[in-house]
């Protein structure tokens, strides 16, 4: 008995050495490539402060916090009282976003069979119609240095930043948790000089979301503020005096993709007050959620002028490119328009025509769909 200790422990601290080693060599590359990645950044630092920040001419006349350019369709009448998604009797059950403080913490959500279906279908959907049109399909990284995030115009330091940042101690250096696609899709174009035969690019891409925000307003309790979603992101690379007619394009883009969900919406043009520091100009995109009674925000699209090409050294021949971002699809907000927009009397939803061709099997809330129970906890919950 005693030997067969001996050879456990002997054993575990064997493994123990393993891992250290391991892990050191892993934290020793991520240093490595956060030096590499400083090394090829265009110096521009004594140039940042004669970037100026610029916005379009049309939004000194905006008063309030936007102008709506369109509105398109009505609001949905229905012979009962509409419903939030989560209190759809039928579409609840494949909802979780209570109890997760020990799974995943606040501000989470499972999606489960019927809506996980839903949420893959929106992204093929998303998919075949941007390469249609098009745009090369990126998969990217979802940690990337806090420098290439800063120069694309998200802050990282600050209490009131939304970015989540992975520990010093334990990385060595400062990485981040990608909050959009677009941010590794512009890095992707770093020091690149873009022949014009091949402008405007445009490129698309999948990803998680990470979001570092808090909201305290009860009407966005839910999944219409996460921390962490799926989006499908599309990003262009355009000569200077095109990028305000790519905004447009991605604008209209946007507006093709909802067109064969029959809801509801305005277009926004927000103003300065509501841009981010890196865009020229923004369009929102509201649809109305009829269960939540309001309007709300399912993507918007900016032109960044050369806000982040000067400073990622995007050009073609010298010239700075400009950037232009759009949201194609955030799939949890845009499963709550759908999802209250065209639920029925019995507590379920009707998929869009559209979506049928993208959905695993149809009839997706014909029976109730059984899940284990999630329940609260202890912290020690994964010792086996």
């Amino acid at each position: 008995m005693l030997r067969f200790l001996q050879n456990m422990y002997s054993k575990k601290m064997n493994f123990h050495k393993q891992f250290m080693k391991f892990y050191s060599s892993w934290q020793n590359n991520l240093s490595s490539s956060v030096q590499t990645f400083k090394k090829t950044m265009p110096n521009l630092e004594n140039k940042f402060e004669s970037i100026s920040k610029k916005t379009h001419p049309h939004l000194e006349h905006i008063q309030g916090d936007f102008e709506v350019v369109k509105s398109v369709g009505q609001k949905p009448v229905f012979k009962f009282k509409p419903l939030p998604l989560n209190m759809l009797s039928k579409v609840k059950y494949c909802l979780k976003t209570d109890n997760l403080t020990n799974y995943c913490g606040d501000r989470s959500y499972y999606f489960i069979g019927p809506l996980a279906k839903i949420e893959h279908a929106l992204v093929q959907y998303t998919l075949v119609k941007l390469i249609k049109k098009g745009f090369k399909l990126v998969s990217v990284p979802d940690i990337l240095p806090d420098e290439l995030i800063e120069r694309c115009g998200m802050d990282t330091a600050g209490e009131r930043n939304q970015v989540y940042t992975l520990h010093n101690n334990y990385y060595g250096n400062k990485w981040c948790l990608s909050g959009t696609s677009e941010m590794a899709l512009a890095g992707s174009l770093m020091n690149k000089n873009l022949s014009k035969d091949k402008l405007p690019l445009k490129l698309c891409s999948v990803s998680r979301c990470y979001r570092a925000e808090v909201s305290s307003i009860a009407e966005e309790k839910g999944i219409f503020r996460v921390h962490q979603f799926t989006k499908v992101e599309m990003f262009g690379a355009c000569l200077p005096e095109e990028s305000e007619n790519m905004a447009l394009y991605f604008r209209n883009i946007q507006e093709d993709l909802l067109q064969p969900f029959n809801l509801h919406y305005r277009v926004l043009d927000m103003a300065k007050h509501e841009l981010g520091t890196q865009a020229y100009r923004k369009y929102d995109i509201e649809a109305w959620m009829p269960g939540n009674n309001k309007y709300g925000e399912i993507s918007s699209c900016s032109d960044c002028t050369n806000y982040q090409s000067e400073r990622l050294g995007i050009h073609s021949n010298g010239t700075f490119l400009h950037t232009v971002n759009g949201t194609a699809c955030a799939v949890p907000r845009l499963i709550i328009a759908l999802a209250e927009t065209h639920q029925t009397v019995d507590g379920s939803l009707t998929l869009p025509e559209k979506l049928n061709d993208y959905v695993i099997e149809q009839n997706l809330f014909k029976s109730r769909f059984n899940f284990p129970k999630f329940t609260p906890v202890q912290a020690h919950r994964y010792k086996m």
